[in-house]
């Protein structure tokens, strides 16, 4: 069982538009949520880190990071508390489904000084109209890279010999599900890598909590698919509880890792887009279950697309980073309307209401 505080994103820019899957811990009635409201520099981030600070020495906190600003908190999870605090301002906006009994909205924008706002009106509306344009363009550079990452990931699956993959698989299950699990087989989907302003990262902190993590080394995204998607669905059936992690670049549709809190077993993919640099795993190398046949037949589109990959995520990283550096400007502007006694005030009363509640 995991006993380290868990780290995840709370979603990612996609072709889509924002995406995350954050909701549906939201419609949890057996938790209690408390919805922030107001703008950027209103204190969201920084109260949820006091309140995570305030309960992490005695129960399990699960922290979810912007892709954005991945030093800035999104929301925290209270395990023992059964209480979720959450940004629930664009682009991940969140509303009450059962108000006042399971949800409780906190509008931090009571505590700023609406005549200094109102004093800076044309210059925040201009800095967050650029902000918004910013955020388009990395929508459209995240749209071109899923499209490569599309194709690569449709002419390996024509290579991969399933034979051989599916005897792989089922001697990997057989390794690692060495028992019934003590759940209800559920499959919660999280987010443990994301494209930010500093590359594709993955919270790897949260893969301390695992004894056995195996990284599955596939340069063309299709095999570690396969098996991630294999293995969950067996763990699942067995009644181990899963955690599910999709890489956004394909738009959920593929699954980059996996994590078994019961076992103590991670199943992490490294990939053109993940690259991922953990040295505490076992290697398992995908490239033997392609049909080298095959790939040869898509040999000068894979490569185009491997250097497409390269120079489009490179684009959605630098984008995102502008993004953030015109964010830090809007933020400058509520930071200098804000009373934070009052937040300090509202994030002490949250954690007493927290405490009463157990």
């Amino acid at each position: 069982m995991c006993d380290i505080s868990e780290k995840y994103f709370l979603g990612a820019m996609t072709q889509y538009g924002f995406s995350t899957e954050f909701g549906k811990l939201i419609e949890d009635s057996s938790y209690f949520t408390y919805i922030l409201k107001g703008g950027a520099g209103t204190g969201k981030s920084s109260l949820m880190k006091k309140v995570a600070a305030h309960f992490e020495p005695n129960e399990d906190v699960v922290r979810f990071y912007c892709s954005s600003d991945p030093d800035s908190l999104d929301a925290v999870v209270l395990k023992g508390s059964k209480v979720i605090i959450v940004d629930g301002t664009s682009p991940h906006v969140f509303d009450p489904i059962y108000p006042g009994a399971c949800q409780k909205i906190i509008n931090l924008g009571e505590n700023w000084d609406e005549e200094k706002l109102k004093a800076a009106k044309d210059d925040i509306i201009a800095v967050t109209d650029k902000n918004k344009s910013m955020l388009a363009r990395a929508k459209r550079f995240s749209t071109a890279l899923s499209n490569v990452c599309g194709d690569t990931y449709f002419c390996a699956l024509s290579a991969v010999d399933k034979d051989k993959l599916d005897g792989f698989t089922e001697r990997f299950i057989k390794k690692i599900l060495t028992k019934k699990g003590s759940g209800s087989g559920k499959k919660d989907i999280r987010q443990l890598t994301a494209l930010t302003e500093h590359g594709c990262l993955t919270q790897t902190d949260t893969l301390e909590n695992y004894l056995d993590v195996y990284k599955l080394n596939d340069e063309y995204f299709a095999c570690s698919h396969l098996i991630i998607e294999a293995v969950s669905a067996e763990a699942a059936r067995r009644g181990f509880d899963v955690i599910i992690c999709p890489s956004h670049a394909f738009n959920n549709n593929v699954f980059e890792h996996m994590l078994i809190p019961e076992l103590g077993v991670a199943v992490v993919s490294s990939t053109p887009l993940t690259q991922l640099k953990y040295e505490s795993v076992k290697p398992v190398n995908l490239a033997r279950f392609y049909s080298k046949d095959t790939l040869d037949k898509y040999k000068q589109r894979l490569r185009l697309n491997k250097a497409a990959v390269k120079s489009l995520s490179e684009e959605v990283y630098s984008t995102i980073k502008t993004a953030k550096a015109i964010h830090d400007e809007i933020e400058k502007y509520y930071i200098g309307a804000m009373d934070f006694d009052s937040i300090n005030a509202v994030c002490g009363k949250m954690i007493e209401e927290i405490e009463a509640r157990k």
